[in-house]
């Protein structure tokens, strides 16, 4: 698993977000639904990438009462795209004190999935998205790995592993999943990819022209050599 927890028989991941957001001291400035939705984004991958799930989530918001109900709509924008229901969203708001800059944190506890998954050495990997950050995001938005295609293909076992990229960049990535391999990208790998622009996706060989079609865009085989 990447960054996920075992709860039980449950997996747990979370994501969160900073100085982005509606409040006038903001580093980023973007809508609170939007950055709940590429924060719920990066949770649900997190879960796809644990071939889990959600089932229960989790909203922290400290920006406020008035963010709520746009967090909520961002998380459930999520779901939306994926095709599913949105399970029940439960949390606290921090009422008591007023922050200065927004902040929220996402957890999904998700059910894993009975799927026959190939190891990650028999599986060809792509890089999908660009490598994007803060206003990128925002100014590049047709360059961010697409959520909808991403869950099609994993529901239909075209991809066999998901692996979302985040603030370590695709060096980081690729030393987890490949270790002493030399992997060549034409990519930034050493630039953060902020909330998973870039998505690592590994294909069954034998479906990697119908994954072409799937991911017309950005859509990059990766070179493996051994050191």
């Amino acid at each position: 698993m990447r960054n996920a927890i075992k709860v039980g028989e449950l997996i747990a991941t979370t994501d969160n977000a900073a100085a982005i957001g509606e409040k006038p001291q903001d580093v980023v400035s973007a809508s609170d639904k939007l950055t709940a939705y590429f924060t719920a984004r990066v949770t649900f991958l997190e879960q796809l990438a644990a071939n889990a799930l959600p089932s229960h989530i989790f909203l922290a918001n400290f920006s406020g009462d008035a963010a709520w109900s746009s967090y909520v709509a961002g998380i459930q924008q999520v779901f939306d795209e994926a095709g599913l229901s949105c399970p029940l969203i439960d949390g606290s708001t921090e009422s008591n004190m007023p922050t200065l800059q927004s902040g929220l944190s996402i957890t999904m506890l998700g059910e894993q999935q009975k799927r026959t998954v190939a190891e990650h050495e028999q599986l060809s990997w792509y890089t999908y998205g660009l490598p994007l950050v803060g206003n990128e995001v925002l100014a590049q938005p047709e360059d961010v790995a697409k959520l909808q295609p991403i869950f099609e293909a994993w529901k239909e076992g075209i991809v066999q592993q998901v692996w979302p990229v985040g603030s370590k960049g695709l060096q980081a990535e690729f030393t987890r999943l490949f270790g002493e391999q030399q992997v060549k990208s034409t990519l930034d790998v050493e630039k953060t990819a902020g909330p998973s622009a870039v998505v690592l996706l590994g294909i069954q060989p034998e479906k990697e022209q119908i994954a072409q079609k799937i991911f017309p865009r950005n859509f990059e085989k990766l070179r493996k050599t051994a050191l």
